[in-house]
C-alpha cells in the first residue's frame, strides 16, 4: 500500500502545483479581483493534498462546491467551466476551458461526467457565493485516472476584449480534479503521430505528437530528438528536453524549435528516445517539409540570415588570383613589345 501511495504522489505530482497557483494566491487576490476555495469533499482518497482527489463507484452522483469571493473593490462577474486535462507544448498540463491541447483515447470525457448550472455569476463587491458542480460516475468501469478542472475566468473589459491582447487581460484559476477509477495503470502506451512543420510567436519549429494513451500521467519526461536527411547519417536538428510531465489520455505536441534558422525542405527522418522513470520509448519516423511549406512559413518566421564567411573568403581569392593572372599577362605582352620594337630598331 505504501508503494502503491507513493505511486500517486509522483502520478499527480503537478495537480499539487496547479493547487498552489489555484489557491495558494491569496496575495495577488486583490489584483486578480477575486479568489476560489474548494470545500472539502467526503470522498477525498488523499486528505493531505489540496485538489479533489476521488473515489467514487460506478453510477454514483456527488456534489461538489467552491466558494468564489469578490476581492476587488467593484463588481465582478466570473465565468464557470469544466474542461478535461490536455498537455501543452512546454510538457505543463493544464486544466483550463481554454486550452488549446489534445486529447485521444480517453475512457470517458470528464466534461460528460461534471457538470453545473452556474456557467456565469456576478458578485457585488466584498461578497461570495457557492458555486456547485454535480459529479455523475459512468456506470461502467475503468481502470486509471480520468482527469479535468473546474476553471473560473474573469474575462477583460469590453474596450479590451477587442485588442489582440485581451488574453493577457483575462484572469482564471483552476481547481483539479482526479477521479480515480477501479484499478490504477502504472505502464503507459505512448505513440509518435504526425509530425510537421509549424511555427509559435513567428519561430519556425518541428512538432512531433507524442500521444499517451493511458489513463495515467507521465512524469518526468524526458525526450531527446534528432533530425536526419532522410537516408543520411548527419543530424541537421536536435534537441534535448527534461521535468516535462504528461496528462492522461493527452496529446504532447512536442516542439522542435530551431530558432531563428529558415526551415529548409526535403524529406527527412526523426529518432525519437522517450522516458518516463522506468519506462523508456524509441520511434523512428520519415516525413517531409514541402517547398511550399517552408516558403509559407520562412515567410512569417524571424530569420537571421548569416554571413557566409567560407563563400566570401573563396571569391576574394578567386579575385586576388584573376587579378594576378590578369597583371601576369599584361606584363608577359609588355615584355614582348618590347622585344618587338628593339628588333625592329637593329634593322
Amino acid at each position: 500500500m505504501m508503494l502503491m501511495k507513493r505511486w500517486w504522489q509522483w502520478g499527480i505530482g503537478l495537480l499539487v502545483g496547479l493547487a498552489m497557483l489555484s489557491w495558494g494566491q491569496s496575495g495577488s487576490a486583490n489584483s486578480v479581483g477575486f479568489e476560489v476555495a474548494p470545500v472539502a469533499s467526503k470522498y477525498q482518497v488523499d486528505k493531505a493534498v489540496s485538489y479533489y482527489d476521488l473515489k467514487l463507484k460506478p453510477d454514483q452522483t456527488t456534489t461538489l462546491a467552491v466558494r468564489i469571493t469578490n476581492t476587488s473593490t467593484q463588481e465582478v462577474t466570473v465565468h464557470t467551466g469544466v474542461a478535461t486535462a490536455t498537455t501543452n507544448p512546454n510538457g505543463v498540463v493544464e486544466y483550463q476551458a481554454a486550452s488549446t491541447g489534445k486529447n485521444i483515447d480517453l475512457p470517458v470525457n470528464v466534461s460528460q461526467l461534471i457538470t453545473t448550472t452556474d456557467d456565469k455569476l456576478t458578485l457585488a463587491k466584498g461578497t461570495s457565493k457557492l458555486v456547485t458542480f454535480k459529479v455523475k460516475m459512468p456506470a461502467h468501469k475503468y481502470d486509471g485516472v480520468v482527469v479535468g478542472g473546474l476553471s473560473f475566468l474573469k474575462k477583460a473589459a469590453g474596450q479590451q476584449r477587442k485588442s489582440a491582447m485581451a488574453i493577457k487581460n483575462q484572469y482564471a484559476y483552476s481547481v483539479a480534479v482526479v477521479l480515480h477509477g477501479d484499478q490504477p495503470l502504472a505502464k503507459n502506451r505512448l505513440t509518435l503521430g504526425k509530425i510537421d512543420a509549424t511555427q509559435n510567436n513567428g519561430y519556425n519549429q518541428i512538432s512531433l505528437a507524442l500521444q499517451n494513451r493511458t489513463a495515467a500521467f507521465l512524469n518526468q519526461v524526458k525526450t531527446d530528438v534528432k533530425i536526419y536527411s532522410r537516408g543520411g547519417h548527419q543530424v541537421r536538428y536536435k534537441q534535448v528536453n527534461q521535468h516535462g510531465q504528461i496528462a492522461p489520455n493527452s496529446v504532447y505536441e512536442l516542439p522542435l524549435r530551431v530558432g531563428r534558422n529558415a526551415l529548409k525542405p526535403g524529406a527527412y527522418t526523426a529518432k525519437v528516445a522517450v522516458t518516463s522513470k522506468k519506462q523508456h520509448w524509441t520511434f523512428t519516423k520519415d516525413f517531409e517539409i514541402t517547398s511550399a511549406r517552408a516558403k509559407q512559413l520562412n515567410k512569417t518566421a524571424v530569420i537571421e540570415h548569416h554571413v557566409n564567411w567560407w563563400l566570401w573568403i573563396s571569391l576574394g581569392l578567386l579575385t586576388l588570383i584573376l587579378l594576378w593572372v590578369a597583371w601576369y599577362i599584361h606584363r608577359k605582352q609588355q615584355k614582348i613589345k618590347r622585344l618587338e620594337a628593339q628588333l625592329k630598331a637593329k634593322k
